[in-house]
């Protein structure tokens, strides 16, 4: 592929560097810049929509591509970290494998992103909208995403341990065998999502709605569900040892196999409609 080689060269002095869409056609081409990094600064100052780049494993460490125009990006494999990516775009692009740790992504569009495998590591993702993106496996541990929209997004088997997800709105996502231990999910809307086999040992989910949420087979041991909204969710088989659930809401869930053992359970409402299994004491 032609544009390959034009990548290959862009640390070396005095070469043009073209920057080149998926399909090989030129977006953009410098004569000042010296790499890559460079050369994408220099598109972005310019305000050129670099839509459809072929970036894949390139070595973008520390870049400062804020407010850069990259939505269809091919960055498989590339490595960002550290890098300042506020407020950019990449709406469906491709970050599958790609090194995210350590960056900055507020307030950034990755809408329908694949960032599957991704490294994630404690990044910025506050107010980040990342709606239908793919986080299968991605490494996500010390994260802040405050506020972030992930509605219908995809988190299965990630680690979001000790990750901020407060006021987060999370609505419809995929989260089967998520490990969302420590996890702060302080007033997220996680209504209708998927947490079935999740970790999340210790987490925060105080004034959680978890409303048709299901939780079967979910390890909540030790968590905080104070004044959580649990009606209609689906707690089969879910651990709950320890928990605290003061004042919840528990209306018309189902607790078929759910494991209460030294929860505290003062104030739950619902309890009065549903058998709890006989696993005790409570408290």
């Amino acid at each position: 592929m032609p544009w390959l080689r034009s990548l290959r060269a862009t640390n070396v002095r005095g070469m043009t560097i073209e920057i080149r869409h998926h399909d090989g056609r030129v977006l953009f081409r410098s004569a000042r810049a010296h790499d890559l990094r460079e050369a994408l600064v220099e598109a972005r100052d310019e305000r050129i929509d670099l839509a459809g780049a072929f970036l894949e494993n390139a070595d973008l460490r520390s870049a400062d591509l804020e407010r850069a125009k990259l939505d269809g990006a091919r960055l498989a494999g590339a490595s960002l970290r550290h890098a300042n990516l506020e407020e950019v775009s990449l709406r469906h692009a491709d970050l599958r494998r790609a090194r995210l740790d350590g960056v900055n992504l507020e307030h950034a569009e990755l809408e329908g992103a694949d960032l599957t495998d991704a490294n994630l590591r404690g990044s910025n993702l506050e107010h980040a909208v990342l709606v239908r993106a793919n986080l299968t496996n991605a490494v996500a541990d010390g994260c802040n995403m405050e506020h972030a929209d992930l509605r219908e997004a995809v988190l299965e088997r990630a680690n979001l341990a000790r990750t901020n997800l407060e006021h987060a709105q999370l609505r419809g996502a995929k989260a089967h065998a998520a490990n969302l231990a420590s996890v702060n999910l302080e007033r997220a809307d996680l209504r209708d999502g998927d947490l079935s086999a999740v970790g999340a040992t210790s987490a925060n989910l105080e004034r959680v709605d978890l409303r048709g949420a299901s939780l079967v087979d979910a390890v909540l041991a030790g968590a905080n569900l104070h004044k959580a909204d649990l009606r209609g969710a689906n707690l089969s088989n879910a651990d709950l040892t320890e928990a605290s659930l003061e004042r919840a809401d528990l209306r018309d869930a189902r607790l078929e196999g759910a494991r209460f053992d030294g929860a505290v359970l003062e104030g739950v409402r619902g309890l009065d409609r549903v058998k709890l299994p006989p696993a005790g004491p409570y408290r």
